[in-house]
Parts: structure tokens; C-alpha cells; sequence
């Protein structure tokens, strides 16, 4: 039963794309003969084409829908370049949409996908992205029909039917396009085309992290074992990427990293300390410096005068020694604040480095459940990904 209706619903909406390109009647051709005589007088379908984008463009939608219909219906119109038979669907889908006739709109845009979906992206992406819900809805139904196709074992036309989504996969929402390259990668792996499969599942995981199978009852051992490869590729990417941006954040800036995967105390707490510890440097450094040269200027004038005013040559001793002991300590200090700083830094690595590889930790878990399924989930609060295979016994 359920096969049947999705081969009803297949079937009518064939049907309805028919009805809705040949919807024109006759009173309404006539009357646009009446008002446009050109047409019978040398105007080239073209020039028509051209006439209605410009009353589209100039909020006549009925008029430029009721021209594209013409165009489109009439028996030259194959003889038009592909590009230009598809930029006449797009507007006239953007014109049916205007006077919200959605079924029309549904079948003009699926023509003109099929024609030419670079065509229809070039002169309909602002429309599509102010509309995505009529692109969903087209996306939705070729889905619909393709995995009808794809349960028929006519597995060439359900590719066939979702390689003409793609293009527009920018405008739909995640979790559809997901289902999109799923079935995708079901019929590569009906048609033994293992490394396509293999990239459409991956494709279906980047859109979908929490992307599952549904039931292990109706779905095949093979397309089980090349999704679970492909998940346990997919888990061991996203933890050697995820460690290695914690890394190098806090190669970057201490806590970075910590902060980044969801340590935020500690984080603060290395920030703050390479903080202060910063700061103590580069003051320690300034005064250092400062000492360095005072050692380094004294020199006989200097001397002379210390002496003078004292008269004792111990008096210069002193003073000398002073400078020297001034300039050791000021250096001894900088070299401790440096070395602190160095430590924490690299004490801050290790910790982000730690830090990954505990939190990318796998968890595998076995439960039972009404029916077999394959999932996993990244958990906010641990910052882990998730796996579960649960089947029935």
C-alpha cells in the first residue's frame, strides 16, 4: 500500500507539472492576441521571451506568465537553446509564484532544473534565497521520487532525479539534503560504485552530523558496512581536527584552546596568568635594561667626580659595585619572569593537548530497542561524539 501511494503521488504530480504548462486557455491566448498583435507578425519567440522578463521586472507578472506560457507551449520552442528555454522557466516560476499559484511554480522550477540549473541559479539565487520554502518543497517531492524509483530497483533514474536537486542545495534545509546524498549513496552502493557511496555519505554526514540509516529491518548489510566506514572515518577526522585547532589556539593564546572546547575556567585561568606573567616581563625587561646601561656608561668622568667629592677611592668601589649588583639582579629577574612565561605556555599545550584527547574520547553502547538503529551525536556538555548501534534480540 505504501508503494502504491507513492507511485499515485509520483504519478499525479507528473501530471500536474503537465497540466500546469498547458493551463492556458484559449479565451486567455486570445486575448493576449487581441492586445499583443506583434506575435503573429514577426516577433521571434526571443523577443517574447525577452518582452515578458521586462514586464515581470516591472510587476506584470500575470501578463509575463501568460507570454512564458505561450512561448513555452508553442511547438518552436525546442528549437530554443537549452539556457534560454530554462531562464524562460525560471521566470516564469518566479512569475506563478508572484500570483501564488504553488503548483505551477513547483513545475516550472523543476523544468527548469532539468534543462539547466546553472541557468536557473544565475538569474533566480535571490529569488530562491528570499523563497526557500518553495525550493524545499521541489526538493522535497523529487526526493519522494526518487526513493520510490530507488525501492523499484530503477536505481539510474533515482540518481538521475537527485543529481537534479543538487545545484539548488544551497537554498533547502540541512537535514533534506542530507537525505538527498543518503540515497545517493544508496543506489552508488546498489550499483556497487563503493567510492562514490562512500563520498555521498560523507556529503550526508557534513550536512547531517546525527544522520541515521532508519531501520536495519529494510536496509542492506552492504550500505550498513560502508556507512559505519564511513562513520568511523568521519569520527576519527572531526577528533584529529578538533585536537589539532585546540593545539594550535593554544600555540596561539593561552586558554584559547580551553575555552574553545568548553574548559572555560581554565582557560580564563591560563589567559590571566600569560597575562600577568606577560606584563612582568616586559617590565622586567624595560628595568633590566635600563640597570645594563647604567653599568655600561659609568666610566672615568664618572669616577673622578665620585672621588672628588668624597676623596676616597672606596667610595667609586662601592658605587661601581652597586650598579654591577643592580644590573645582575634586574637581569635575574627578567629571566625568571621569562622562564614562568615559558612554562605556563607549555604547560598550557600539554594541558590543550590533554585536554583533546579526552574529550574526543568515543563512547560505544549496546541497548536494545523496538527496532535497529545506527546514530551518533555530539554531546554538548562532555564534547564528545557519541556513537550508538542498538538492535533488537
Amino acid at each position: 500500500m505504501k508503494i502504491n501511494t507513492r507511485k499515485n503521488a509520483s504519478t499525479l504530480n507528473t501530471r500536474y507539472r503537465v497540466f500546469s504548462l498547458r493551463s492556458l486557455t484559449s479565451t486567455s491566448i486570445l486575448i493576449y492576441l487581441i492586445i499583443s498583435p506583434n506575435l503573429l507578425f514577426g516577433q521571434t519567440l526571443t523577443d517574447q521571451i525577452n518582452e515578458a522578463i521586462g514586464l515581470y521586472e516591472t510587476s506584470q507578472p500575470s501578463d509575463a506568465s501568460i507570454i512564458l506560457q505561450t512561448v513555452l507551449t508553442s511547438p518552436d520552442a525546442l528549437q530554443l537553446p537549452v539556457d534560454l528555454r530554462a531562464k524562460s522557466y525560471t521566470y516564469l516560476a518566479m512569475s506563478e509564484w508572484s500570483l501564488y499559484r504553488r503548483i505551477a511554480t513547483e513545475a516550472a522550477v523543476i523544468s527548469a532544473l532539468e534543462l539547466d540549473a546553472a541557468t536557473f541559479i544565475l538569474y533566480g539565487d535571490s529569488w530562491a534565497n528570499e523563497n526557500p520554502t518553495i525550493i524545499d518543497s521541489v526538493a522535497n517531492k523529487r526526493l519522494v521520487e526518487a526513493i520510490f524509483q530507488y525501492d523499484e530497483a530503477e536505481y539510474t533514474t533515482s540518481i538521475e532525479r537527485l543529481i537534479t536537486i543538487l545545484p539548488v542545495e544551497r537554498y533547502i534545509s540541512s537535514n533534506l539534503a542530507s537525505e538527498i546524498h543518503k540515497y545517493l549513496a544508496f543506489n552508488f552502493v546498489a550499483q556497487r560504485k563503493r567510492k562514490l557511496a562512500q563520498q555521498e555519505f560523507q556529503t550526508a554526514l557534513k550536512f547531517n552530523p546525527n544522520l541515521t540509516l532508519g531501520d536495519d529491518a529494510s536496509v542492506a548489510p552492504k550500505i550498513r558496512r560502508t556507512y559505519l566506514t564511513i562513520k568511523d572515518n568521519t569520527i576519527q577526522r572531526s577528533s584529529r581536527n578538533a585536537q589539532i585547532g585546540t593545539i594550535l589556539r593554544s600555540l596561539v593564546l593561552p586558554g584559547w584552546g580551553q575555552i574553545h572546547r568548553g574548559n572555560r575556567l581554565r582557560g580564563y585561568g591560563y589567559l590571566s596568568m600569560q597575562t600577568g606573567l606577560l606584563t612582568g616581563s616586559i617590565l622586567s625587561l624595560r628595568s633590566y635594561s635600563q640597570a645594563r646601561d647604567a653599568y655600561g656608561r659609568f666610566g672615568a668622568t664618572d669616577a673622578v667626580t665620585i672621588y672628588n667629592r668624597q676623596d676616597d677611592i672606596n667610595e667609586v668601589k662601592t658605587e661601581l659595585n652597586h650598579l654591577y649588583n643592580n644590573y645582575q639582579s634586574k637581569g635575574q629577574r627578567a629571566n625568571v619572569f621569562i622562564g614562568l612565561l615559558a612554562t605556563v605556555w607549555a604547560v598550557n599545550v600539554v594541558d590543550a593537548m590533554w585536554l583533546s584527547w579526552r574529550k574526543d574520547e568515543v563512547e560505544f553502547t549496546t541497548n536494545s530497542s523496538p527496532s535497529g538503529r545506527l546514530a551518533m551525536d555530539w554531546d554538548q556538555q562532555s564534547h564528545r561524539w557519541q556513537v550508538q548501534y542498538t538492535y533488537t534480540w
